[in-house]
């Protein structure tokens, strides 16, 4: 066994490539390249000669928490349901405090042992700290305060209120960045890095000047879809660039990263095999780096059997821990000659287009103007398109239908899928095709 590395000769780049041409007998290399939609060479074979240095770990943290999010409004409801699903295996929650009373819909739930997300404005957030401080009064909670919307400097401004309001929770997280909205929208994954890192730099800047920049992580919440190694390379882009920002506005803030399975590639034809997109997008979070995981239900689209669909979305996670064993170990990826060279083609793309935003006058400038919706309208259509000329598969959508399943959508519930803030070429096809109005 000592003798066993030094038996067996070393083969370069150049010997892959010799022998790769020798396979091909005559076909160019160059015939193997795959050029993806983020606009990244994909090479037929990597070697460590890919690798432009010696890489440390993106993350250092190995478990993830499993997030529910509340699915209702109405505070007796919501209480049921997060009791049901943290005494099924979850271990943090996410609810938007609009309307909702707090006694009531936390009853039960020790905040003290668990994650939780509070989606909340200005005029709730004080309700929200009387709260925290009336049940918790050490205030040893670990929390994320994320805003209902942010769309412009006027909206940043009233929320450094919010970020006062609990600058005595030392583990509040109060600087919050989103970007599943632009996830959901079917933006490529560099794009969708550059708008993190405006939103960053957008928020950083205001505060800055205010001394307002608190002393917890600062939070990120953005989405994944099914594309396994371009996503995971994205989540740890997302990490290599915050370093950058870090080290530039002198910080000592780590990066909480809460990620979402996304909503671009959900079918309600074969709702089961959202069941497996999903399960590879939980994989490639975990094996990203996330912090907390969102799995969507896989009938979320139209609940078919939602007791089984939560409970799943739960289940999921577990037997990734469980069975598989992703919480074991921080960053697998780290070292790997494709997965490393992919994140520094996005984080390198990534920074050129945040660049040509910060020309344009930053973050909300940019969303004022329209440059986002009008870029990623054109990166949705050309997944569009491959989506209706089968150049991308979508199984049991545009390939391989279920003839004997049957489902009818009511014309209401048509309606409301068509009018949901998401790009999904998936769902698009079936509503053409499957559930029109005329067959409703």
């Amino acid at each position: 066994m000592q003798n066993l590395y030094s038996e067996f000769k070393p083969s370069t780049a150049a010997d892959w490539k010799n022998q790769v041409l020798k396979d091909l007998k005559g076909e160019a290399l160059e015939n193997l390249i795959w050029h993806n939609e983020n606009g990244i060479d994909v090479k037929p074979f990597y070697t460590s000669e890919d690798l432009t240095q010696a890489y440390e770990p993106a993350y250092t943290h190995a478990n993830w928490e499993i997030c529910v999010k509340g699915k209702t409004q109405n505070s007796l409801e919501l209480n049921k349901q997060f009791l049901q699903q943290l005494n099924a295996g979850a271990s943090s929650i996410a609810l938007n405090c609009e309307g909702i009373d707090l006694d009531v819909a936390l009853n039960g739930v020790e905040l003290n042992y668990i994650q939780s997300t509070f989606i909340l404005t200005e005029i709730n957030a004080s309700a929200l700290k009387t709260y925290l401080q009336k049940k918790y009064p050490s205030k040893d909670l670990h929390f994320s305060l994320f805003p209902e919307s942010f769309q412009s400097t006027k909206d940043l401004e009233n929320w450094t209120k919010v970020i006062s309001l609990f600058k005595e929770f030392k583990n509040g997280r109060s600087l919050s960045v989103d970007a599943l909205g632009f996830h959901n929208q079917n933006c490529f994954a560099y794009y969708e890095v550059a708008i993190i890192l405006s939103q960053l730099t957008e928020f950083l800047e205001v505060l800055s000047i205010k001394n307002e920049i608190p002393n917890s992580a600062i939070f990120v919440k953005t989405g994944v879809n099914s594309d396994y190694f371009i996503q995971m390379a994205k989540l740890r882009a997302i990490r290599r660039l915050w370093s950058v920002l870090r080290e530039e506005y002198k910080l000592n803030n780590d990066l909480y990263l809460i990620v979402e399975t996304g909503l671009t590639n959900k079918s309600i034809s074969d709702s089961y095999s959202n069941l497996l997109r999903t399960t590879v997008e939980a994989m490639a979070a975990a094996s990203g780096g996330c912090n907390e995981l969102i799995v969507t239900e896989f009938d979320v689209l139209f609940s078919s059997n939602p007791i089984l669909a939560e409970r799943m979305a739960v289940n999921q996670q577990l037997i990734l821990k469980e069975e598989s064993y992703l919480d074991k170990m921080a960053d697998t990826a780290c070292g790997s000659y494709y997965i490393e060279s992919m994140t520094d083609a996005i984080a390198q793309r990534a920074l050129e287009t945040f660049k040509s935003f910060e020309t344009e006058g930053g973050f909300f400038i940019c969303l004022e103007k329209g440059r986002f919706q009008k870029d990623i309208s054109v990166q949705s259509a050309l997944y569009e398109e491959r989506v209706n000329t089968q150049k991308q598969i979508l199984i049991g959508v545009n390939k391989f239908k279920n003839e004997k399943e049957k489902i009818n959508l009511p014309a209401s519930t048509i309606e409301e899928l068509k009018k949901l803030a998401i790009h999904n070429p998936g769902l698009n096809f079936e509503l053409e095709h499957y559930f029109n109005l005329k067959n409703a």
